[in-house]
């Protein structure tokens, strides 16, 4: 598996807290990070979706977290250097929403200054964070990157040993 490397996405990326938000069947997970070091979250609201991942993640925030840099775990290849990316940004833009893009297309990391982070909180769950996303189209920075995993959406297995198999 892969999922000590996505961690290592984050870290080498500087991301100064890792929070791994864990929802159906959280053991081999947790059994694959726990000698990484993140800190595991239980999201018991999994079945409401995305967003309720995004809920109980700032529940766990510490109180001086300036931001939640927010990544899938379906996005294999993902680069350290545009989590580097995004964390430089973040240190440029510390109020804005920014959103990581490649060849015009948005995808992840996303990263949510607190400020936002009560809104996402009381999004409706059947829109997720696009809601705040678009909320806020003003205040959003678009962070191009070369990076495609930015954009890649892992439904299938098989997509996933596709794209293994090419990085």
């Amino acid at each position: 598996t892969s999922i000590p490397a996505y961690y290592g996405y984050y870290t080498k990326g500087g991301a100064l807290q890792v929070c791994v938000v864990v929802g159906h069947e959280p053991g081999p997970i947790i059994a694959h990070l726990c000698d990484l070091g993140p800190r595991f979250v239980y999201n018991a609201n999994w079945p409401k979706g995305q967003l309720s991942s995004i809920q109980a993640a700032i529940g766990a925030c510490p109180k001086n977290a300036t931001a939640l840099l927010i990544a899938l775990v379906d996005q294999p290849g993902l680069g350290s250097s545009t989590v580097r990316r995004m964390v430089g940004e973040h240190r440029r833009h510390p109020e804005k929403i920014l959103v990581a893009s490649y060849l015009g297309r948005s995808g992840h990391p996303v990263v949510f200054p607190r400020r936002v982070f009560k809104e996402l909180l009381a999004a409706p769950l059947s829109q997720g964070a696009r809601y705040v996303v678009q909320k806020h189209l003003a205040d959003r920075i678009l962070v191009r990157t070369s990076d495609p995993a930015v954009v890649r959406d892992i439904d299938m297995p098989e997509q996933m040993r596709k794209i293994q198999s090419k990085i």
